[in-house]
């Protein structure tokens, strides 16, 4: 009834049927090759290719007849020759004349595929090779869309005619053929320039081998890197996703093959192979010789590119041609991607790799966030503020963020240990970390994000505050002497100046042990500074407590200066944020004083406990992201550290570390928290770690504690 209707609206409507059709060949070929009648369908088929209609609708007909013809073939074990001769007619001229490249690609594959069911073996391809390049030679670099055209074809013939033209005797000229598309890549038209990549890549599919050359690599490398066009980039994302597909494909049949070969061996004389050996697919080979390119363009800029690189990602991870672990941190990120796709599949991938290799994932968490946070700047959706007082999560795409780590977090939170190393792998980035222009920000990230995480049981708020507590105990004893040594020396350099200006001599007493400006005093107090320069110098100390805020004069510190201080202003800066989110955690889950000193890690939650929230959004507040430029801001940024320090509740000085010590410590508060500690690191081991309580100091702590909670 269909093929009896006029012929536009026949075609129109006959599509949905083809379409189904299509669908059974994907599923099985065998449904449209019947017992009975092989080539019937073949045969109904073929008048449907002599449609002269150039639209979108008969395109996509065609394509669908085509592929349809395709499958079946090799299933046929005879064709008629007339049938052969009239289709390899009507492939052959939609390939020259046909404007959609979809029907020529598909012509292509079904032209190579009956030439070699009919025996004809590698003449017509051979012919249509020629045909192109002649064209090419005659056309020049003006016409761009008949240039495109015929470097779509050629590639196409080359890829799909691969095998014949390897049997037949004149073979052509390959490396010839792979010249010819490095010509056209260097033309300064990037429509040409796409379409010989395409090519290019049509071809490497045949010749994997070729992309371990030094020149393909090259041309592969660059068009994989950061700097190149985006339309370059998702060319050669392309065509290395379309090369893994193919291998996959040859894979699986490669698999049907040797079951057949091995249920005609004895078990008896079977001999146990190691995994990959004697595996002659280099795959895994090319996939890890540009895997860190192809891992950078997951994270691109662009949607699209994004997209396309995270599904390499997804086929080498389902092949097993990578090491899961060097995924890890980029699927973490990819969590965090504003399309809705990406960060479903990435998800999902996550999730597998979470029940296989939970290790793995764990391990990779932290090295996750700070890529999403690198990610997020770069895609322009995370503008980081200095002058913000409300940290990050004012931010439209914090949302992103935010949800991407909450939904990484529920995989692990049913598992006490590996949640723990998740927030202790987060916390170990404030402790001495690395100065860059992007440190203090993503300290700022992290803290944002702690302070969200969907907490469901008191163990989870209390773990991350005895975390916090143990950075804060090893390191705040040592940073705030130096913040003082610091500050008291380049206030002192900077009043000697001033002093000098004004006509005043300062006299030092180095055997003495003594500075003395106008009569004023100033005691040595033995702390030893390293000079850039190898030297050391002793720093002074005033005498009078009540003279240590005194303003001594604003000096402009020095760029020698500032990188001495550089280290130690960021480590205060980092304590400074934890003291902030420990605040936070302790309000919003009415932590007291009492219930933090008690938690141990080692032992098991208690049944039946309630954990309590209250809906108070985190505030960071002013944060200084960059180093002081004169003495005064150095000297404010120890009162500053001091002060957070003292505000705290104290709760980590009645801890005890796992440190040897020769003596008790003082039993003051202040003192305990003042002792220089720092020097050995804290280990992040909990079974060695026991929150004992330091008695002597307990009341007053407590007593402060409640004061500001």
């Amino acid at each position: 009834q269909v093929e009896e209707m006029n012929v536009d609206e026949g075609e129109v409507r006959i599509l949905p049927y083809v379409s189904v059709l299509h669908a059974f060949c994907v599923v099985d070929p065998s449904l449209c090759a019947p017992a009975s009648n092989p080539s019937q369908f073949v045969v109904t088929l073929q008048p449907y290719l002599k449609n002269q209609v150039d639209n979108r609708v008969i395109a996509q007909l065609l394509e669908s007849v085509i592929f349809i013809i395709d499958s079946a073939l090799p299933l046929l074990r005879k064709l008629p020759q007339s049938v052969v001769e009239e289709l390899e007619q009507d492939l052959k001229l939609m390939i020259v004349r046909h404007s959609f490249l979809t029907v020529v690609h598909a012509c292509i594959k079904c032209l190579c595929s009956l030439s070699k069911i009919a025996g004809k073996g590698a003449r017509l391809i051979q012919f249509l090779i020629q045909v192109f390049i002649k064209r090419l030679d005659a056309l020049g670099v003006d016409n761009k869309q008949q240039v495109g055209r015929s470097l779509f074809c050629l590639g196409l013939l080359i890829r799909y005619g691969n095998a014949l033209l390897n049997a037949s005797n004149g073979s052509i000229d390959f490396p010839g053929s792979l010249d010819l598309f490095k010509k056209y890549l260097l033309v300064e038209d990037f429509v040409i320039k796409v379409r010989a990549l395409q090519a290019l890549g049509f071809v490497l599919i045949a010749r994997p081998e070729c992309m371990l050359d030094k020149d393909v690599g090259k041309i592969l490398t660059a068009t994989l890197s950061s700097s190149c066009d985006d339309r370059l980039k998702l060319q050669a994302l392309q065509n290395m996703y379309d090369y893994l597909l193919d291998a996959e494909s040859q894979m699986q049949s490669d698999k049907v093959e040797d079951n057949v070969v091995d249920c005609s061996r004895g078990s008896g004389s079977a001999v146990p192979v190691a995994a990959g050996a004697g595996d002659t697919n280099i795959c895994g080979g090319i996939v890890q010789l540009y895997w860190d390119h192809i891992l950078e363009r997951s994270l691109d800029r662009n949607e699209q590119i994004r997209q396309l690189g995270l599904k390499i990602v997804e086929v080498a991870l389902r092949q097993g041609l990578v090491h899961p672990i060097t995924c890890v941190p980029y699927l973490i990120a990819l969590e965090t991607d504003p399309l809705e796709a990406n960060s479903k599949l990435a998800h999902h991938l996550l999730m597998h790799m979470h029940e296989k290799y939970p290790a793995f994932f764990e391990s990779r968490l932290g090295d996750g966030l700070q890529l999403s946070f690198n990610f997020i700047r770069s895609v322009g959706e995370l503008s980081v503020n200095s002058n913000s007082k409300k940290g990050l999560s004012e931010d439209a795409s914090f949302a992103n963020a935010r949800l991407g780590v909450s939904r990484i977090y529920k995989l692990i939170r049913g598992n006490r240990v590996a949640r723990n190393k998740f927030m202790s792998s987060v916390i170990r980035k404030f402790d001495n970390p690395s100065w860059s222009e992007t440190v203090i920000p993503f300290l700022m990230y992290c803290t944002d994000i702690l302070a969200l995480l969907p907490f469901t049981t008191p163990d989870e708020p209390l773990y991350l505050v005895y975390t916090i507590n143990r950075v804060i105990q090893v390191r705040s004893g040592t940073l705030e002497a130096s913040l003082k040594a610091y500050s008291s020396h380049f206030s002192h350099r900077s009043s000697q100046k001033v002093m000098m200006e004004n006509g005043s001599i300062w006299q030092s007493s180095a055997a003495a042990g003594q500075f003395y400006a106008s009569g004023v005093s100033l005691e040595l107090n033995g702390i030893a500074q390293e000079l850039a320069d190898g030297q050391s110098y002793i720093h002074p100390t005033i005498k009078h407590e009540n003279m240590e805020s005194t303003n001594l004069g604003a000096h402009p510190l020095t760029e020698d200066d500032r990188q001495r201080i550089q280290a130690v202003c960021l480590a205060a800066t980092a304590l400074q944020l934890l003291l902030k989110l420990k605040r936070h955690l302790k309000i919003v889950y009415s932590l007291d004083d009492v219930r933090c000193q008690a938690f141990s890690p080692t032992e098991l939650p208690k049944s039946g406990e309630v954990l309590s929230r209250q809906n108070i959004p985190f505030s960071i507040g002013n944060i200084h992201t960059n180093l002081p430029s004169t003495s005064e801001e150095l000297t404010q940024r120890y009162q500053e550290f001091k002060n957070a320090l003292r505000e705290d509740t104290v709760d980590y000085s009645t801890y005890t570390a796992n440190i040897k010590r020769k003596r008790p410590p003082s039993r003051g508060g202040r003192a305990s928290r003042m002792m220089g500690r720092g020097d050995e690191d804290y280990e992040d081991d909990d079974e060695d770690y026991t929150g004992r309580r330091n008695y002597t100091g307990r009341q007053s702590n407590r007593g402060r504690g409640s004061r500001r909670v």
